[in-house]
């Protein structure tokens, strides 16, 4: 494979922190995504402007906006409800108005200045989220949880008629607030609690505030200055399953820019419980395993079956080496967690290659992984992959080097992992 070093144009890029500055892109912060500027990039690139992009991991709507903002279409795919809808909020700026939003927002404060009662909170099979006396750890305490209550049922009552379009707008601006008024971070694949989270409490009224005041300097601010001139793609974001959604699109397309979910056993399902659970997309344990299994085969939370793999050297080297018995892995399941996941994604890539036209290109952003002291070269397989179904790999450029995870430093020494873009071409 043809490695290149890019580090110098793109180890920036691709990670989200440049997006925290950028209209639209910043009304909700995404670890885990790329930066509205790299697909600028790849996007002039290309020979001619593209018709129709494709993002199969759609993720909270970062190439389907930055296309809409080019005037370009763009079908995206996401499997989770949460981030397809944050995608949608985004893709919808055409719909909002300053003075709709303001009206809202002044409604709003007004309302919540009068929130001082009990507040009734949703039952939830997870009992981690909510303060109570019984428990030694809790997600919310008291004040937070009615902070946030508060204005979830005042978005319900306010957002009715004409104003139904802001519901998500506002949802999404509570959801940014969500893990600052938590007792919780985000820490790599789970939520830890943060230090001295005891005694660190939001009130109430504090919560309101924190609400109204990213919708009055962020999320007004944006629609104020907006110019009006994006494709409206909102109906193009589709919450589905890429592993079979893109069989159901009809159109060819002209370019494929993506992330998939990393090889790294990071269970979104898990990450983004807050919201999940919080904003009322799930309210039962059943339905947070169904929502699991809606994703792409990249972590141990499920049971694994063992399938047949893509028949690439270094995948069946790293394969071996898991399965041999003398290889001791912090779960059993990950050798049938990367046999699933190549397996799955070289679905995808055949999927893509169909709706493809000719010389049409993908851009994959991938890192790559280790387990028990053997580093997967997820970028030179997927690439092969690719190769073995119809692609040309152009190159492979790698973005930036990662450090490898706390259980695998002591293993593999100072190296460090490749986060990196495959270049792919229809031939």
């Amino acid at each position: 494979m043809n490695l290149l070093d890019f580090e110098d144009d793109y180890k920036e890029l691709v990670t989200f922190i440049p997006n925290k500055e950028v209209p639209i892109h910043r009304w909700y912060s995404f670890v885990e995504g790329y930066s509205t500027e790299l697909v600028k990039k790849l996007i002039n690139e290309q020979r001619v402007q593209p018709r129709i992009c494709l993002d199969p991991f759609g993720g909270i709507g970062t190439t389907a906006l930055t296309c809409s903002e080019l005037g370009i279409d763009c079908i995206s795919i996401e499997a989770n409800p949460f981030f397809a809808d944050a995608a949608k909020v985004k893709a919808n700026i055409n719909s909002y108005s300053k003075e709709g939003v303001e009206e809202l927002v002044s409604r709003l404060e007004r309302e919540l200045l009068k929130c001082n009662g009990v507040v009734q909170f949703p039952e939830l099979e997870s009992i981690t989220f909510f303060e109570d006396e019984h428990k030694k750890k809790w997600i919310f305490h008291k004040s937070s949880s009615e902070g946030v209550y508060d204005i979830l049922s005042q978005i319900n009552r306010l957002c009715i008629n004409g104003s139904v379009i802001y519901r998500p707008l506002l949802t999404l601006s509570l959801a940014s607030i969500l893990l600052e008024v938590s007792n919780v971070f985000r820490n790599g694949k789970c939520l830890s609690y943060k230090r001295n989270w005891e005694s660190r409490k939001y009130s109430r009224k504090q919560v309101h505030e924190l609400f109204l005041n990213h919708l009055r300097t962020v999320v007004i601010d944006d629609i104020n200055n907006y110019s009006g001139n994006y494709v409206d793609n909102t109906n193009r974001i589709i919450l589905g399953d890429s592993r079979r959604a893109i069989a159901e699109i009809e159109e060819e397309i002209d370019l494929v820019i993506t992330s998939p979910p990393y090889l790294n056993s990071r269970d979104y399902t898990d990450v983004y419980r807050l919201e999940l659970w919080i904003l009322g997309y799930i309210s039962k344990f059943e339905t947070e395993k169904k929502q699991r299994k809606k994703g792409l085969t990249s972590h141990v939370q499920i049971p694994i079956e063992k399938v047949s793999y893509p028949d690439v050297p270094e995948l069946n080297s790293a394969i071996s080496y898991l399965e041999s018995s003398d290889v001791k892995l912090w779960n059993k399941g990950i050798p049938n967690m990367v046999r699933g996941y190549f397996n799955e994604m070289e679905k995808v890539i055949q999927s893509v290659h169909s709706r493809l036209t000719t010389n049409g290109r993908v851009y994959i952003n991938v890192s790559n992984s280790a387990y028990s002291n053997c580093v997967i070269e997820v970028d030179v397989i997927l690439a092969k992959i690719a190769e073995l179904n119809g692609f040309e790999c152009k190159e492979i450029r790698v973005a930036r080097k990662i450090n490898t995870s706390s259980q695998q430093s002591s293993l593999i020494g100072s190296e460090k992992m490749r986060e990196s873009i495959i270049v792919l071409e229809k031939v």
